[in-house]
């Protein structure tokens, strides 16, 4: 009986890894540019007193450089959302840590909730999907 090789294995091979870096970048670029997406419409909604909630929404990434977040002028020095744990640039969280953010989201019984952070993120939530959908269905080439 004749004997039969496999050929093109470390081919395939690096092939494989190739692939996986091109779509982990196309899923990172697509991930950033939605969180991105969602803080500026929750920016865009929240409700305004001294600017200070609105400066202090921030989106941060794992592997980001930031503790936290960026900050707007209004902002005072430790707002911002903290660096989120993951694989790098695979994690992003868009948000605030000011103390009464949460009160203005989801009211209080004296105050009627003013949601910001929950729309801006359900009215994006469809189209990362569908983005992240597209991405993976993609062809690539490897040559």
């Amino acid at each position: 009986m004749a004997e039969r090789y496999v050929t093109g294995i470390p081919e395939a091979i690096a092939n494989l890894k190739k692939y996986q870096i091109i779509k982990t970048q196309a899923v990172k670029d697509r991930l950033k540019k939605q969180a991105f997406k969602v803080e500026l419409q929750a920016k865009s909604v929240v409700v305004v007193d001294t600017g200070r909630l609105r400066a202090s929404i921030s989106t941060n990434w794992s592997g980001s450089s930031m503790n936290e977040g960026k900050t707007g002028a209004q902002a005072k020095s430790g707002d911002g959302i903290k660096r989120p744990d993951g694989p790098s640039e695979l994690a992003y969280v868009v948000g605030t840590n000011v103390f009464y953010a949460p009160l203005v989201e989801h009211g209080t019984s004296r105050m009627r909730a003013r949601p910001y952070l929950f729309p801006a993120y359900f009215s994006y939530e469809g189209e990362t999907i569908t983005a992240l959908a597209t991405i993976m269905k993609e062809d690539v080439r490897l040559v």
